[in-house]
């Protein structure tokens, strides 16, 4: 049974014999995989079996500790797509494809499952406790839209997993929410796990731009992925945190501001090394907001790193020089800004096969052999007229949660100038920016780690918006 957070009767473990058992489990699975790399083994055979076991232990942990069981999910929730066995679709060579054996699927599956029921037993509150209902109600209509493709799902498998993904992301607002105002000291243990989870992917992109190992080929440029599996990924998942992290930077003090000043610089330089155009500009429109709302040194400093960038880097200005020409002799698209166009054209063309409903998320890929990289034409497609409609009240919902977060925080209206709030909601509506920016030329909703982390955020928005004042 899922404990409520409030009980003061949780169940209780010896910390002695669960570390007696967890260093067996340790002992044993180390010697499986020594065994098992030595002899040969698949990487299924690997990674497995050690996936189960911790699959297991979270399960518990779930059970017994559900708060610690939420940090610990977005502490290494980033690190999962590396150990990704699924083969499906491949689109530049990202794998899009999924299945029940991945960890980072488990790791979903059970997620999902644990928080419903959490919120189940956790039950109803008054209504002057609750959020505003714009944000729970677009996300559970968007929800909706996804879970009515399937009605029309030329592949109705592949679509379940990715109404999954979409229900992961919706729950995650309500528990962050939820526990936020059932343990208002969690805000600060859930912003360090996601920043913590910053922590592989980072050391993994350099490792992989100073030794040359695991980067990807893409039309002749070598591009690093990180613990990801396509540098655009990586580069969504880089601004996501870099933005939020220098709102957050203003009001904080001591070693948290030098940990988060390490931690952006960190990002900044995975998100500069991808070479993905997209999140780079994304990634500007956030940091621009940021500026215009707290500080306009931002802005100031921005123009001068991003000078910088292009006098010392000069491959920055070569990504963007292809994109004065169309077409090469041969008659193929010259940059992928054209390739995009051209995609599009071919998506749109799927579209009268069921307009109303679309025809299941996920689909386009296995007709077209590429995501669609435009989420907007994404949704009209996949999930129709109505998905669409239902995912711009979502991306609506979302700008109006920012409003209501930053009005609760303006200082002009009382609240302090210095406040983790005040950088919370400064942060969540260049998030928010960034988020709707990229959506235009990327495949962001299928980004599950960024969803879960701009899910995150948007919980911790609507609670600073419920708590009305704010609290340095």
């Amino acid at each position: 049974m899922i404990p409520h957070t409030a009980s003061h009767s949780r169940p209780r473990v010896s910390p002695g014999k669960g570390l007696y058992v967890a260093g067996v489990l340790a002992v044993i699975l180390a010697v499986h995989c020594g065994i098992t790399f030595a002899s040969g083994g698949s990487r299924t055979d690997v990674v497995l079996p050690v996936a189960l076991v911790i699959a297991l232990a979270l399960t518990v942990m779930a059970v017994t500790r559900f708060t610690l069981f939420v940090i610990v999910v977005l502490t290494v929730r980033a690190a999962l797509d590396a150990t990704k066995l699924a083969g499906g679709a491949t689109d530049g060579g990202e794998q899009t494809g999924w299945s029940l054996l991945d960890p980072s699927t488990m790791l979903g599956v059970l997620f999902l499952l644990s928080c419903v029921a959490w919120l189940i037993v956790q039950g109803r509150r008054p209504a002057g406790e609750r959020p505003h209902p714009a944000l729970p109600v677009a996300a559970v209509t968007f929800l909706g839209a996804s879970l009515l493709s399937l009605l029309g799902s030329r592949a109705p498998a592949v679509s379940v997993g990715e109404v999954s993904r979409i229900a992961a992301f919706v729950v995650m607002i309500f528990v962050v929410e939820r526990l936020l105002a059932d343990e208002p000291g969690m805000r600060m243990p859930l912003l360090c796990a996601v920043f913590t989870s910053a922590v592989l992917p980072v050391l993994v992109t350099a490792y992989q731009i100073t030794t040359g190992d695991g980067l990807m080929d893409l039309d002749g440029l070598m591009r690093p992925t990180g613990t990801f599996w396509h540098p655009n990924a990586l580069g969504m998942f880089c601004f996501m945190l870099l933005i939020m992290g220098l709102a957050l930077a203003w009001h904080v003090r001591g070693w948290a501001r030098v940990a988060l000043v390490v931690f952006v610089t960190g990002l900044g330089s995975a998100l500069l090394a991808t070479a993905a155009r997209g999140p780079w500009i994304a990634c500007l429109a956030g940091l621009v907001v940021v500026g215009l709302l707290q500080d306009r040194r931002v802005i100031y400093g921005l123009v001068v790193v991003a000078g910088g960038v292009v006098a010392t880097v000069p491959s920055v200005l070569q990504r963007f020089s292809d994109l004065a020409s169309s077409y090469t002799a041969g008659g193929l698209e010259a940059n992928s800004l054209v390739w995009r166009f051209d995609h599009w054209i071919a998506a749109l063309g799927l579209l009268p096969g069921n307009p109303v409903t679309g025809l299941g998320l996920g689909t386009t890929r296995l007709i077209l052999f590429k995501e669609v990289h435009n989420d907007y034409l994404r949704a009209l497609v996949e999930t129709g007229a109505v998905g669409l409609l239902a995912y711009l009240g979502l991306l609506a919902a979302l700008f109006d949660t920012a409003r209501r977060a930053l009005r609760a925080t303006d200082p002009r209206r009382g609240a302090p100038e210095v406040s983790l709030s005040r950088g919370t909601a400064v942060g969540f509506a260049g998030c928010v920016v960034a988020f709707s920016v990229s959506a235009m030329a990327d495949n962001i909703m299928t980004a599950v780690v960024v969803m879960w982390y701009l899910a995150v955020f948007a919980g911790l928005a609507q609670r600073i918006v419920v708590a009305g004042k704010e609290t340095p």
